[in-house]
């Protein structure tokens, strides 16, 4: 029977009848079939997701199919559980009745009596539980479409790799917080409030903040190739940033270390200016294709 049924299970029936728009429980297409309202509403927002063409079950789905079919099983839960306000949803594939592959969505709800809350929804009564009426669930059933029309919206994570914020130590902060303050709205840094320890400026993707060296420790010169940082380089937007940096820098009487030139060893188009700050920090302002 892999792959071939006869066409008589409630499942084909039903797929029939969303093709032909005349299921009046159908909720929304999806990729993989049909997500519909259950016959008899046991738990409010009872779904299940329908496959189209119906298949016996999940493993005669080629592994595309198989994993569309889940995500869609997935996305229908989001949604039930969206507009039901559910505690969490329940999930179901048997197939033992109707030998032919559909999923339950079951929304479970605090308010269920206590002995069923750690039941499975099989043990409440059926034959008692209201029929899908679209009078009554009407609402439920579209609001469950619309919410399936929606943007996906990804749980909020960090962003993997993004520097969050730099600190440099300097001997003099007052001196130091003039020179940043002049040079970092330049290269995409915006001066915000204070904190406790230094100033702070945040580009688009970072904070850099200054704070003063520790008595005893300022009069030291930075190396660079001591164990540390090495030096700093902001993003450009295009190698004209670049020059018209270098020019308000000498303009200024800021220390250049290198004036503007190509460093293909680095990165296709790579184009930048290196300066320092009054530490001796090596500064670099940097436009290349790579970098977006």
């Amino acid at each position: 029977m892999d792959g071939k049924m006869a066409k008589t299970t409630a499942i084909d029936r039903m797929v029939a009848a969303c093709r032909s728009g005349s299921n009046p429980a159908l909720v929304a297409r999806m990729p993989s079939g049909w997500a519909v309202m259950g016959e008899r509403q046991v738990l409010r927002g009872y779904c299940l997701l329908l496959p189209d063409p119906v298949v016996p079950h999940l493993n005669a789905l080629p592994r595309a199919a198989r994993n569309q079919f889940m995500a869609d099983l997935g996305s229908l839960g989001d949604a039930v559980l969206a507009v039901t306000g559910a505690l969490r949803i329940n999930y179901a594939i048997f197939g033992n009745l109707e030998p032919a592959l559909h999923a339950h969505v079951h929304p479970r709800y605090d308010d269920e009596p206590e002995a069923m809350r750690t039941a499975n929804p099989w043990g409440y009564d059926w034959s008692q539980a209201p029929l899908f009426d679209s009078a009554v669930h009407g609402d439920l059933r579209d609001s469950i479409a619309q919410h399936l029309l929606m943007p996906v919206q990804e749980p909020a994570i960090a962003a993997r790799g993004a520097l969050h914020h730099l600190d440099i130590t300097v001997s003099n902060l007052a001196r130091s917080t003039d020179f940043y303050d002049r040079w970092l709205p330049r290269m995409g840094l915006q001066r915000i409030a204070d904190c406790a320890d230094g100033p702070l400026w945040r580009g688009e993707r970072m904070e850099l903040g200054l704070q003063q060296a520790r008595p005893g420790r300022a009069s030291l010169v930075h190396d660079r190739y001591s164990p540390g940082l090495h030096h700093l380089a902001f993003e450009a937007p295009d190698r004209t940033a670049v020059s018209q940096l270098y020019d308000e820098l000498r303009a200024a009487g800021a220390t250049v270390l290198d004036p503007p030139a190509d460093y293909p060893q680095y990165a296709p188009g790579y184009f930048s200016v290196f300066f320092s700050d009054p530490d001796g920090i090596k500064l670099e302002y940097v436009f290349a294709m790579s970098i977006s």
